[in-house]
């Protein structure tokens, strides 16, 4: 049985990478250090990365290659400034470079400022909870927006500061490793909400005094995730809800609207109006909600449907479904009217047997969304190259590219090809 339908010609497709995932080559980042403690995959280290600091033009005619018109990418906040206080020209050089490469082959970057990762002299002074944390991560900021602002128009401050907090502070699967510390997690999201308002401020108003061609576009990448109660017990149904409130609805407030919510503040410390050009949707799966007696879980915990095939998951045994896509996407535009990028969607699929369909399920769904008047005007598969997928390792295969980390040696698979002909044409079929 065949399914085909078309994308607008306007409508850009590329794909994404994070910098301390595939770069390598890196000691002064904390995630390096974590590496160091045994705590990435099996005793694994993201100095290995995939060698793209090394292997960037390479990797950026791999781009070309498969037709990509945008990519995202982020830049080592650890190389820039190895140091408090020292930043570094060759890293700026460096990163020039690879936009000059970039905007060569016409392929549009869009550069996330924090990626999870921050410098080790950053971490050892508290991270994110450190007294001084916001005014620091600005100064990187305006140095990087000033050093790249001519070759970058597009900025994404932070990346998935839900999942940032909750896995560096909640779960402890991301350095410092607390675990249960909620006080933590309130404390973290406040302040990545601060240093988003106040660097969007800070990016639009750099751009727009150094008189830098082409319009300044500023968002930041949203983890959204289908939360739904597996029963209609009550504990479930407001575990589903307090999670959904904490996860979702704080930060889409606090970063798009500079509202702090209940119980991370009140108010509107930068004023209110509107903190994002446009809102970055990272799309992955569906969990649901089984009672606990727990209050410390806020009386739920999220588990894949129990009647869920083997066929409709992921190599990380997440569910796959892409109607959820869908309904993040309203549940975004219908409240604020803003243009929406999918900056990530993707799967682990060592042997490349449910990539294809994957990309073809949700770009369905992005067709359906355009249909019903919702402004999607990106989708960036998530992601171009195999990676270091942060404390799981090496293992999951998220990549159009496969990296051969003996030999570092790339090989575009099957689906990538598949992908390059639908960048290139934005005529998408396929072929059960």
């Amino acid at each position: 049985m065949s399914k085909s339908f078309e994308l607008p010609k306007d409508f850009l497709l590329g794909s994404a990478t994070a910098a301390t995932q595939i770069e390598g080559g890196d000691t002064n980042n904390n995630w390096y250090h974590w590496s160091l403690a045994g705590k990435v995959g099996k005793g694994e280290s993201s100095f290995t990365g995939a060698d793209h600091y090394a292997r960037y033009v390479e990797d950026v005619n791999l781009l070309s290659k498969l037709n990509q018109e945008c990519y995202r990418m982020s830049i080592e906040w650890s190389r820039i400034q190895p140091a408090e206080g020292e930043w570094s020209k060759d890293a700026v050089e460096h990163y020039r470079d690879e936009f000059r490469l970039l905007l060569e082959v016409g392929i549009k970057p869009l550069v996330t400022l924090h990626h999870f990762s921050c410098p080790e002299w950053f971490q050892k002074k508290g991270g994110w909870l450190g007294k001084d944390a916001v005014k620091e991560f600005l100064d990187f900021v305006e140095f990087a927006v000033k050093q790249f602002g001519d070759l970058v128009s597009e900025w994404c401050t932070i990346n998935e500061p839900n999942v940032f907090a909750n896995d560096s502070y909640v779960d402890g699967k991301y350095p410092p490793g607390s675990y249960g510390d909620i006080p933590a997690y309130l404390k973290v999201t406040r302040r990545l909400i601060l240093a988003h308002l106040k660097s969007y401020k800070l990016i639009h108003k750099i751009r727009t005094e150094s008189n830098f061609i082409g319009p300044t576009k500023v968002g930041f990448a949203h983890h959204l995730a289908i939360f739904s109660p597996l029963t209609s017990h009550p504990l479930a149904r407001l575990g589903c809800f307090l999670s959904d409130y904490l996860f979702h609805e704080i930060q889409t407030k606090g970063f798009v609207e500079g509202k702090l919510s209940f119980p991370i503040g009140f108010g509107y410390p930068e004023g209110k109006g509107v903190f994002c050009d446009f809102i970055g949707i990272n799309y992955y799966s569906r969990h649901l909600f089984k009672v606990s007696y727990n209050p410390g879980n806020l009386f739920a915990v999220p588990m894949v449907d129990p009647q869920c095939p083997d066929s409709r998951k992921n190599d990380l045994g997440w569910e796959i479904y892409p109607e959820g896509l869908s309904f993040v996407c309203h549940r975004i535009w219908d409240q604020y009217k803003l243009p929406i990028y999918i900056t990530e969607n993707g799967i682990p699929d060592e042997k490349d047997e449910k990539r294809e369909k994957y990309i073809f399920d949700h770009l369905a769904e992005i067709r359906r969304l355009l249909d019903e008047g919702v402004s999607v005007q990106r989708y960036y598969y998530w992601s171009f190259l195999d990676n270091l997928e942060w404390n799981d390792g090496y293992g999951p295969k998220f990549g159009l590219v496969e990296v051969d980390y003996n030999s570092m040696k790339r090989r575009i698979r099957k689906s990538g090809l598949r992908y390059a002909e639908i960048c290139k044409t934005k005529k998408v079929s396929f072929h059960s």
